[in-house]
Order: structure tokens, then C-alpha cells, then sequence
């Protein structure tokens, strides 16, 4: 009886001895494993290695770091601000741990089964920058939809990343023309001589669009081009070919295409008129501000929208009369192009107009009321913005949280995780790209 109470002890005390010390072990080797499940994007094994160290060791920070991130990636928001509000309310969260979760969340909507939500989280890639968002970018542009292949390379732009990046120099020869001028695009204003070969290939494309925007391109990248083509072009029997080569002249600020665009705004076609009266803002034609008033009686909404902007980005302090009027058109978008002109010519009570057309019955009339205020009126613009955070239109939403992105700075990053909840996954990827920004401006 003495022998046996004897080994019960001793291995009781060798239980007492070796216990937290395989205990330990253990928790140490599942967060490896952990760490390897994340690393080969097994997100459900590593969530549930993380839940067991975490339930043996609840005090372990580096569990709760890495299950918030991990759970980004599977695209559970709730679950990771959780992890990440523990660590806060603790003062042991790392300040990139908001960024990161962020970054998880759009490389998961990145794989979402609807396009637009897809294109959501490649624009939203371009609010987060260039670090640590490449292997998502990379995604993106292989997209098999070419509407996310365009945004992607547009953010890869946005990034000053296109020229180099093989995929987007790649995409010059897409099959899908919009892709090659978004491509061709993107590597002109990127200003790298590297890329002036990929586009001149382009100068025989079977598009003649894709050959004006091959040209734009070499221009920006500083390769001579004469204006005579665009010249011709912009006679061309096509008006899609018209419009875009008026576009071009314009963006080129071009002083020998004010007489062609003015000559523009009388054309047949509605979407060239609008062509001409927007180029004639980005050229800078401050002659050309009789013949854009005209453009505001013109019988296409699009084309009298153009010139009301033109008018504005012009500084025609002679046209402000013509614009209040232009505010009771009977287009609403007219109404609001009109409304940021006179706030940009310093009319600040054309504010109460766009303050208005944020309640209009029609979603993407209310949408862009809400980022017209904080382009022309930053300091109104956060107000506004959550107002409309709760619209019941997905896109108004989106609009409110690009707004607060941009104008709010660190004070929207409640409002911003907040969105992260929303129901509609279009509104979470933007609210994860600004959020992400935010909070990396926040931490500089």
C-alpha cells in the first residue's frame, strides 16, 4: 500500500513538473503550425490552431495578432476587429495590425464571385499604396473579367508601379481593346523610357482609338509627336474615334486644338460635344468660355454637365451668372456640375444646391452629391458624408466612405472600421482601402 502511494505521488508530482512545460510546447508548435497554415493560405486550419493556443494560453498577443489577420483573409471582418479590439483595449495591438487586416480583406473580395465586387477591391487596393498589397495587385490584374483588369491597372498607376510590373506591360496586347488603352495609358503617365518600345507596338493596333492613346502615351514619355494625327482624327467618320482623339488634344494641352474643340461643341454626335466641351477645361482655354456658356443651352444634359464643370476648372468668373442659372436646369447632374463650379468660383452658398441633390430620389444623383461636396468643399464634405452612411442604396454608401477617406483623415477611422461591417460587400471593400490608408497616415 506505502509502494503504491509512493508512485501515485511521484507521478503526480512528475505530472505537476513536466505539464506546463508540455503545455508550453504544445502551444508553441500550434502556433508554428499556425504560422505555416497562414503561409500556404490554409485560413481554416490556421484559424483553428489559433483558437486552440489561444484557449491554452489567453494572455499569448501574438495568437490574437495573427487570427485577426487570418481572419481578414477569410474575408470575416467581425471576427477580426474583435481580435483586434482585444488587443486594443489591452495597448498591446501593433500599429500595422488595422492596415493588415485590411489588406486580408480585399485580397479576399478579390476572389469574390461577382465581378463588381472583384473591381471594388482592385480600386480600393490603389487607397492602401504599393507595400504589402502586391501579391493582391498580382491577382488582379490575371482577373479573368477585363473590367478588374482595367481597375487593376489603374491602380497599379495610381501606385507608380505600371511600367514596372511584367503583367501590365503585358496587357498592352489584351485581347480586349479597353484593356490595352488602360494599359497603354497607365505606362504613358508613368513616365518611364523602359516602356516606350511596349507602346510603340501599339501604334499598329488594328484599333484606331488604341493607336491615339499609343500616341498620347509617347507623348507623355516624352517621345516627339507631331498633333496632326489627333488633328485628322478628330474628323473622323466614327465619333467614338472624334471623341476620343478631342479628349487627347485636350489632356495634351495642345494650343493649336482650340479652334477643332470649339468646332467640337457643334458636332452631330451628343458624346463628342461632351468630349470637346471637357477637353476645352483641360486645355485650359480661357477663350473658350463664350462658346462653353452656349454649350450650357445645348439639348444633351451629358454636354451641358461637361461645360458647366469646363466652366469652373476654367475660372470664368464672367460665367457665373449663366451657372446659377445652369443650378435649375432640369438635369440633375447638370444641376450639380454647376453647383461645384460655383463653389470652386467662390459662390460658397452654392453648397446649400449640392446639400439638396444629396436627398434627390435618385441614388446616383444622391452618390455624387456627396463626392462633389468633398472635392469642392472638404470642410462640409464629412457631415454630409455621414449623413449618407446609412442610405439604403449600396453605392451612396460607397460614396460616404470614400468621402470620409478622403477628407475625414484619422477622425474617420471609426466610421471607416464601422463600414467594414457593412452588408454589401462593395461598401467594405472600399471602406477596407481607405481604412487601410488612414490608419498608415495615422501611425506616420
Amino acid at each position: 500500500m506505502h509502494g503504491i502511494a509512493s508512485h501515485t505521488l511521484a507521478l503526480a508530482a512528475g505530472l505537476l513538473f513536466f505539464g506546463p512545460t508540455a503545455t508550453v510546447s504544445a502551444t508553441v508548435d500550434d502556433f508554428g503550425a499556425a504560422r505555416a497554415a497562414f503561409e500556404r493560405k490554409d485560413y481554416d486550419s490556421a484559424v483553428r490552431l489559433l483558437d486552440t493556443v489561444i484557449g491554452t494560453d489567453p494572455d499569448r498577443t501574438a495568437a490574437y495578432e495573427l487570427r485577426a489577420v487570418v481572419q481578414g483573409y477569410r474575408g470575416r471582418p467581425q471576427e477580426a476587429l474583435a481580435d483586434f479590439d482585444h488587443l486594443a483595449h489591452t495597448g498591446k495591438e501593433p500599429g500595422d495590425l488595422l492596415r493588415r487586416i485590411c489588406i486580408g480583406l480585399l485580397a479576399n473580395l478579390l476572389t469574390h464571385d461577382q465581378e463588381s465586387v472583384r473591381g471594388a477591391a482592385a480600386r480600393a487596393l490603389a487607397e492602401l499604396g504599393p507595400s504589402d498589397t502586391q501579391g493582391a495587385l498580382a491577382a488582379a490584374l490575371r482577373d479573368p473579367s477585363p473590367r478588374v483588369r482595367i481597375f487593376a491597372i489603374q491602380t497599379a498607376g495610381r501606385m507608380g508601379k505600371a511600367a514596372a510590373l511584367p503583367p501590365v506591360r503585358a496587357a498592352a496586347s489584351d485581347p480586349d481593346s479597353n484593356v490595352r488603352i488602360a494599359a497603354l495609358a497607365a505606362l504613358g503617365l508613368s513616365k518611364d523610357p523602359s516602356a516606350v518600345g511596349v507602346v510603340r507596338q501599339a501604334l499598329n493596333d488594328k484599333d484606331p482609338i488604341v493607336q491615339l492613346v499609343a500616341r498620347e502615351a509617347l507623348a507623355h514619355l516624352k517621345q516627339p509627336q507631331a498633333g496632326q494625327p489627333f488633328l485628322v482624327a478628330a474628323r473622323d467618320f466614327s465619333p467614338a474615334v472624334r471623341g476620343a482623339s478631342m479628349g487627347i488634344l485636350g489632356r495634351l494641352k495642345d494650343p493649336s486644338a482650340l479652334s477643332v474643340l470649339i468646332l467640337g461643341l457643334h458636332d452631330p454626335d451628343p458624346s463628342v460635344r461632351s468630349f470637346a466641351a471637357g477637353a476645352l477645361g483641360d486645355l485650359g482655354a480661357t477663350s473658350a468660355v463664350a462658346a462653353l456658356v452656349d454649350s450650357l443651352s445645348d439639348p444633351d444634359p451629358y454636354v451641358r454637365s461637361f461645360a458647366a464643370a469646363s466652366l469652373g476648372r476654367l475660372n470664368a468668373k464672367v460665367a457665373i451668372p449663366a451657372l446659377w442659372g445652369a443650378v435649375k436646369d432640369s438635369d440633375s447632374l447638370v444641376r450639380l456640375a454647376a453647383a461645384e463650379s460655383l463653389v470652386r468660383l467662390g459662390e460658397g452658398e452654392a453648397t446649400l444646391a449640392i446639400r439638396e441633390l444629396a436627398k434627390d430620389p435618385d441614388y446616383g444623383v444622391r452618390s455624387a452629391a456627396v463626392g462633389t461636396m468633398a472635392r469642392s468643399d472638404p470642410s462640409r464634405a464629412m457631415a454630409l458624408a455621414l449623413e449618407a452612411f446609412d442610405d439604403p442604396a449600396p453605392r451612396v454608401r460607397v460614396a460616404a466612405v470614400q468621402a470620409l477617406g478622403r477628407v475625414g483623415g484619422k477622425t474617420a477611422a471609426p466610421y471607416l472600421k464601422r463600414a467594414l461591417l457593412d452588408k454589401d460587400p462593395t461598401v467594405r471593400a472600399f471602406a477596407a482601402g481607405h481604412l487601410g490608408a488612414v490608419v498608415a497616415v495615422k501611425k506616420r
